[in-house]
C-alpha cells in the first residue's frame, strides 16, 4: 500500500517540484478508509546512470531524508528513467530499508503498490535462486514474474499477473518496473479503485505515471483497469 512516481527522461532542473509535491503525499497522500494517514513507512530510488541501474532504499519517512534524495537527483542531474516510492506496509515488523521497495535482480527494477494475500502459494512456481526467505509479497511477485518463460519483461509480467489474477486473493497488482531499455506501468485492482489509482501525463519529452496527481501544469489521466503501458528508453 503505497505511492510510486515514475518519470521518463528526466532532468532535476524540470521535475525538481514535481518529486517535491510527490514526497508531501508522505503525509497528505490518499489512504484506504479503514487506515490511518501516511506513507512513511520507508523509500525507494531507482534510476539508470550510463546504463547502469542505481538504487537507493531506506526504512524511514522520506520526509526525514528528502536532502538526502534531492542530493542523490542533484548530482545525477539527468536520467532516462527515475522511479520514488513511498511505501506504506501491509505486513508487520517490516519498516525497514530491506523490505523497502523497489525489489531489483541485475538490471530489472520492480515497485509494487497492493498486496497479493496469500503470496506463499507462489513459491514453489519460483524458479530462479535469490529470493530470500523473509520476503514478503512484493518481492514474491517479482521473483514470480522473473521465473516466467516470456520473450521479455512485459509478457512476463503479463504472464504472471494473469496467473494471479486467475487464482489468488489481491487488493491490487500496480506496478512500476524497467529493463533498462524500456519502463512499464500497469494498473490492476480488486478493491478500493480511488486508492489504488495510477496517473499519466505527458510533458515535453517525459512520461509521468502517479498515484496521484501531483500540480496543474498538465492533464493527469487515470489510467484505467488492467491499463499496460510500455515506453521505450535505452
Amino acid at each position: 500500500m503505497c505511492r510510486v512516481l515514475g518519470i521518463t527522461q528526466f532532468e532535476v532542473h524540470k521535475h525538481r517540484e514535481l518529486v517535491t509535491r510527490f514526497s508531501g503525499l508522505v503525509k497528505t497522500g490518499v489512504v484506504m478508509a479503514e487506515d490511518p494517514p501516511g506513507h512513511a513507512d520507508g523509500w525507494g530510488l531507482a534510476f539508470y546512470r550510463e546504463g547502469q541501474l542505481v538504487v537507493h532504499k531506506s526504512g524511514r519517512s522520506l520526509l526525514d531524508e528528502f536532502e538526502t534524495v534531492i542530493g542523490l537527483l542533484s548530482e545525477l542531474q539527468t536520467t532516462p528513467l527515475m522511479i520514488l516510492h513511498l511505501r506504506k506496509s501491509a505486513w508487520q515488523n517490516t519498516s525497514n530499508t530491506r523490505h523497502a521497495h523497489p525489489f531489483y535482480c541485475d538490471q530489472t527494477v520492480f515497485f509494487h503498490n497492493g498486496v497479493v494475500y496469500d503470496y506463499p502459494a507462489l513459491l514453489p512456481e519460483i524458479t530462479i535462486p535469490g529470493l530470500a526467505e523473509d520476503a514478503r509479497d512484493t518481492e514474491v511477485f517479482f521473483y514470480h514474474v522473473l521465473s516466467q518463460q516470456a520473450p521479455d519483461l512485459g509478457q512476463a509480467f503479463l504472464a504472471s499477473a494473469a496467473s494471479i489474477r486467475r487464482r489468488f486473493r489481491f487488493s491490487a497488482l500496480n506496478s512500476l518496473f524497467s529493463d533498462g531499455e524500456t519502463f512499464y506501468a500497469y494498473r490492476e485492482y480488486a478493491r478500493e479503485p480511488d486508492y489504488y489509482s495510477l496517473f499519466k501525463a505527458g510533458r515535453d519529452d517525459s512520461l509521468l505515471i502517479a498515484s496521484e496527481p501531483l500540480d496543474d501544469r498538465c492533464d493527469w489521466v487515470p489510467m484505467t483497469q488492467g491499463e499496460f503501458l510500455s515506453v521505450d528508453f535505452g
